[in-house]
């Protein structure tokens, strides 16, 4: 994988992870607007009030000669390990969150994802579906450049013949995939002929017909441009459980979000869409399908 998309793909969990409340507080006492998008001047105070307590610079230091360093390593246009150490201890960052900065910049994220970009094994054919999905909950959130910047999939499922592997498919190549429960990415490939690649995953145990596992996993994007504004999925009838929950950031609400459904994967408007508010920022759903559908939600900026 090359260096520019490790340092993105850095850059923009970095960047998430300061939205977050634990580390949002720490910035936020330091800017003068209480509501809206990150504060780099208020990072920069951050990271110049650990280099003084630590004795690295004295009272003359000025947070601002910082800001420009701090520009460069959210936007990913450089981030060094020392800058991103200084992050990490600045912002007293957990254990987990600093091991996959760490990763992500290296290029070998703790949990082993398979950065898509350029570490696809090449082109096959999709493998026959050995299991079925009988529950599953996904978390899509999207960042402040209204671009898709992490996605949480929870599964329940289930064998439909004897397997080892399940087979994860989606539409973009601009993706890095880790699974943090059940399994390990063990290849990806993108399937001939048309836009899907697939991330293999090698399950903790092996499954006989009719046995379950939980599986976890997470798609961090790295989208060079807005993707179309929506969020989807679509389901068979063995689905008996369907959650979805939408998370915008504080700084990119959306004028208006619908929910909606589309007749096939293949269908580029809804069938129906019907107008949802917002709560904390976010929406979500539960239903049991019954049936074939594909079903989400779209927004207009």
């Amino acid at each position: 994988m090359g260096s520019t998309v490790r340092v993105d793909l850095a850059a923009k969990r970095l960047t998430a992870l300061l939205a977050e409340p634990r580390y949002r507080r720490r910035w936020q006492r330091h800017s003068s607007v209480r509501r809206g998008e990150l504060s780099r001047a208020a990072v920069a105070a951050v990271l110049a009030g650990h280099l003084y307590e630590t004795g690295e610079v004295g009272m003359e230091h000025r947070p601002r000669s910082l800001e420009n360093r701090v520009g460069r390593a959210l936007n990913g246009d450089r981030l060094s390990d020392r800058t991103l150490e200084l992050f990490i201890a600045a912002f007293a960052m957990t254990d987990q969150h600093a091991d996959e900065l760490r990763a992500l910049l290296h290029g070998q994220p703790v949990t082993e994802p398979l950065i898509v970009f350029d570490a696809i094994s090449g082109e096959r054919p999709r493998p026959p579906r050995t299991v079925r999905t009988l529950q599953v909950a996904e978390h899509h959130e999207l960042g402040p450049e209204r671009s898709p910047a992490r996605h949480v999939t929870r599964q329940l499922l289930e064998a439909v013949e004897a397997t080892d592997r399940y087979q994860y498919v989606f539409d973009t190549p601009h993706a890095a995939v880790s699974v943090t429960t059940g399994g390990t990415p063990v290849d990806a490939f993108r399937v001939p002929g048309s836009p899907l690649w697939v991330v293999e995953i090698r399950l903790d145990e092996p499954l006989l017909p009719g046995q379950t596992t939980h599986l976890e996993f997470r798609t961090t994007f790295s989208y060079p441009e807005p993707p179309r504004p929506e969020f989807r999925r679509g389901v068979t009838a063995g689905v008996r459980h369907l959650a979805l929950t939408v998370r915008f950031h504080p700084s990119a609400a959306p004028r208006e979000v619908l929910r909606a459904r589309w007749d096939d994967v293949a269908s580029t408007e809804p069938a129906e869409a019907v107008p949802v508010s917002l709560v904390g920022g976010q929406t979500s759903l539960e239903l049991v399908p019954g049936g074939d559908c594909v079903i989400g939600y779209t927004w207009r900026w």
